[in-house]
């Protein structure tokens, strides 16, 4: 909030964001239930509570950064007069998520981060060969 000089920060903007997308009949069921899900979570509390990875278990993390600004965020944000200024805003929220991810697996050499640019949340709906691509390239480094 105070980085990208926004009137609101990122647990408000997320919940607001995330109970919208599970009320919203236009979006796809699967993602209805990803941000019901969400909500009920809180903000990264779901992975807050969890032990460190065992070093054997590779983790692969995909992460969308630097996305576009879509409509129904700049109407949300003029709806509700959020006050956010997008681009240093969505700036600083990636840096968060890179940064708390990548606590996250810092002890465990066979894990990686992969980052995407301009993609959104929905990274498997967008490139589902992709995402199953890095789900069998973690298996195999683990099998091997």
């Amino acid at each position: 909030m105070i980085r990208s000089k926004s009137a609101t920060g990122y647990r408000e903007v997320s919940a607001i964001s995330i109970k919208s997308m599970s009320e919203n009949q236009n979006f796809r069921p699967g993602a209805r239930y990803d941000a019901a899900r969400a909500l009920k979570a809180g903000y990264f509390m779901g992975y807050r509570e969890l032990p460190p990875l065992k070093s054997r278990i590779a983790a692969t993390v995909i992460i969308s950064y630097n996305k576009n600004i879509e409509a129904p965020d700049e109407e949300l944000n003029q709806k509700l007069h959020l006050g956010i200024n997008f681009k240093p805003w969505w700036k600083e929220y990636d840096h968060l998520r890179i940064q708390h991810y990548s606590e996250l697996i810092k002890d465990n050499d066979r894990s990686m981060i992969v980052l995407l640019p301009k993609y959104s949340h929905g990274i498997y709906f967008q490139n589902p060969e992709l995402v199953a691509k890095l789900i069998l390239d973690n298996y195999r480094s683990y099998i091997q």
